[in-house]
């Protein structure tokens, strides 16, 4: 892939998650070696856009999920990051400490 192509496709990822307010969470963007901990992942490798989230250690959770087409992909990223602010909003709810603070769940109430 271009780098060209990626900057776009950056952008237009970027334009989605503050669309969604998701920009306090903890994500990265076609860098697979990054070692943010409880970071969503989407890259691309081996002609594939890939999307996994990592643990406090940066160890992937679960499995990588592949997509042929981006706009499967962004769609997925998006949806994860979702359930990530679901998960934490019950953690908080079930007196369980949050991944991370984030305005996202930091107040349940909304």
């Amino acid at each position: 892939m271009s780098e060209i192509n990626m900057l776009n496709l950056v952008a237009d990822l970027d334009k989605t998650i503050h669309e969604h307010g998701y920009e306090n969470l903890y994500y990265v963007l076609f860098d697979e070696d990054s070692n943010l901990p409880w970071a969503i992942h989407l890259y691309y490798k081996n002609n594939k856009f890939i999307v996994n989230s990592r643990d406090d250690r940066s160890y992937i959770i679960g499995k990588s999920w592949e997509f042929e087409n981006y706009e499967e992909a962004k769609h997925f990223f998006i949806k994860k990051m979702e359930t990530f602010v679901q998960l934490n909003r019950l953690e908080i709810q079930t007196g369980h400490p949050p991944y991370y603070p984030s305005p996202l769940w930091d107040d349940v109430t909304e």
